[in-house]
């Protein structure tokens, strides 16, 4: 796991009875709660991936048009009579 990543937040969890361990308390109970904490973990990773994949196709669209310009540019200096790039 990546070091900064996050463990459930102890709100999210209820301790265990004084004197219980989470092995001790009832199946349902801490089935609950390791799905909660999964839930939680997979939201959290589905949010970062959306707010990543939105900064890439940003920056992309941002790249396709310095390209664009770069290209018009480029076409109206060898419509302007410059030399076109040998290839």
């Amino acid at each position: 796991m990546v070091d900064g990543s996050k463990s459930p937040s102890p709100d999210k969890l209820s301790p265990p009875p004084e004197g219980e361990s989470l092995l001790s308390q009832p199946n349902s109970d801490a089935q609950g709660q390791l799905t909660a904490a999964v839930d939680d973990l997979l939201n959290e990773l589905q949010s970062k991936f959306d707010a990543v994949s939105t900064e890439m196709f940003g920056k992309l669209d941002d790249m396709t048009k310095r390209l664009d310009d770069l290209e018009a540019s480029l076409t109206a200096a060898a419509g302007a009579g410059a030399p076109s790039p040998a290839k």
